[in-house]
């Protein structure tokens, strides 16, 4: 992994907590301002477009957030280079299935 790589992964694990915090903070907001939600509230606030792509970016933003600190903590304990190898595989295909997933639910699930 090269210096550059490194500097580029520390930035973007800075930005996606900020994307997360911004979005834990719209809630507790939301939760403020309009009490405990119903069924209807959740309903109404998830068919903003805005609101559904902003939930999106958070959850991608948390995805990456957990496969960049897995990708880095799987070296200090798994030593054998092909187990390691298997769980970077599984670690990327679980991020990406769970963000396919996500897309799947908020865009195409009624």
């Amino acid at each position: 992994m090269s210096g550059k790589s490194f500097t580029q992964e520390w930035w973007l694990q800075r930005i996606s907590a900020a994307i997360i915090a911004l979005y834990v903070l719209l809630l507790i907001a939301l939760l403020l301002i309009y009490g405990a939600p119903s069924y209807s509230h959740w309903q109404s606030l998830f068919s903003n477009n805005a609101f559904k792509a902003f939930t999106l970016l958070a959850l991608i933003s948390t995805f990456y957030h957990g496969l960049i600190g897995v990708l880095h903590v799987w070296p200090d304990y798994v030593k054998n280079a092909m187990v390691s190898s298997a769980l970077n595989a599984f670690s990327w295909l679980a991020a990406g299935g769970y963000a396919l997933y996500a897309i799947y639910i908020l865009f195409f699930l009624k």
